[in-house]
């Protein structure tokens, strides 16, 4: 019998203050660090792109490289639907580079801009 059963490794809440996040993507490297891209608002932000990390051997549940800003938002949404497009993905060429991309407002646009930004984690090259 090839069926193993799944177990839940690790999970948590990344809310360190009152500002909302979702549409978390993750993404793991070759050494287990996990990185996350997310999208961040709540006033007086509009909404734009972060993301948060952590070390395979941190505490589980944590994100403990602290929340980097990919992108400030510059205006504020109204009628079209957005923020559900966002991707967090591994570089397959060094399983190290996490790259990301997410969507946000410029200043009196009418249509959202895409923010692509990658980062390696501590000792991963």
């Amino acid at each position: 019998d090839n069926h193993r059963e799944l177990q839940l490794y690790q999970q948590g809440t990344y809310a360190p203050d009152k500002f909302f996040r979702w549409m978390a993507s993750p993404a793991i490297d070759r050494h287990g660090n996990i990185g996350i891209g997310y999208s961040f608002g709540g006033s007086p932000n509009f909404a734009g792109q972060r993301f948060a990390a952590r070390m395979w051997n941190d505490p589980k549940g944590q994100l403990t490289l602290h929340e980097t800003v990919l992108v400030e938002g510059e205006g504020a949404q109204n009628v079209m639907r957005w923020q559900d497009y966002t991707q967090t993905a591994i570089d397959p060429s060094d399983d190290c580079t996490i790259w990301y991309v997410g969507d946000y407002l410029k200043k009196e646009a009418q249509f959202y801009s895409s923010r692509v930004g990658a980062f390696r984690l501590p000792g991963c090259k």
